[in-house]
């Protein structure tokens, strides 16, 4: 059975919302890069997903980092914005998204979002654990699993 996790340190993930798309949104796009290399490498050489999935995320966020702070007393992010981030962010983008520059780097070429990291379709995520914890301090990071279920 597959499994893998994989935390990424320093950043939020990216988060899904608004009219346009993740992809091509500069403050999403440096969020996206580390969770596609994260994922690429705990992936190692058995490739993305093929059947149901579960999906795990633990999103920690210093009370003193600048991200809270600017948030005032209502957090840091919807956490199923954060969840519908990552679970996208995992795919392939959709063909005729448009991209933010970075994705067109040549050290980026591994994880360019036209290639599926870990997960073909999000239709595959059967079942979902979230949360978003406030802990002392100026970092934030977030890990994320994903395990292969039995077949349904």
């Amino acid at each position: 059975m597959q499994r893998v996790s994989f935390k990424v340190t320093g950043e939020l993930p990216p988060k899904k919302g608004g009219e346009l798309s993740m992809w091509g949104k500069p403050l999403e796009a440096k969020r996206l890069l580390p969770l596609r290399r994260k994922a690429l490498e705990a992936l190692k050489s058995n490739g993305p997903f093929t059947g149901p999935i579960r999906l795990t995320l633990s999103i920690h966020v210093g009370d003193q980092t600048l991200v809270f702070r600017n948030a005032g007393d209502n957090g840091f992010g919807d956490l199923d914005t954060f969840v519908s981030g990552v679970c996208d962010g995992l795919m392939a983008a959709h063909p005729s998204a448009k991209r933010d520059p970075l994705f067109d780097e040549p050290e980026n070429a591994d994880i360019h979002p036209r290639k599926v990291i870990a997960i073909p379709d999000d239709q595959q995520v059967m079942e979902i654990a979230a949360q978003k914890r406030i802990v002392r301090g100026n970092r934030c990071w977030y890990e994320v699993g994903l395990e292969q279920l039995e077949d349904a």
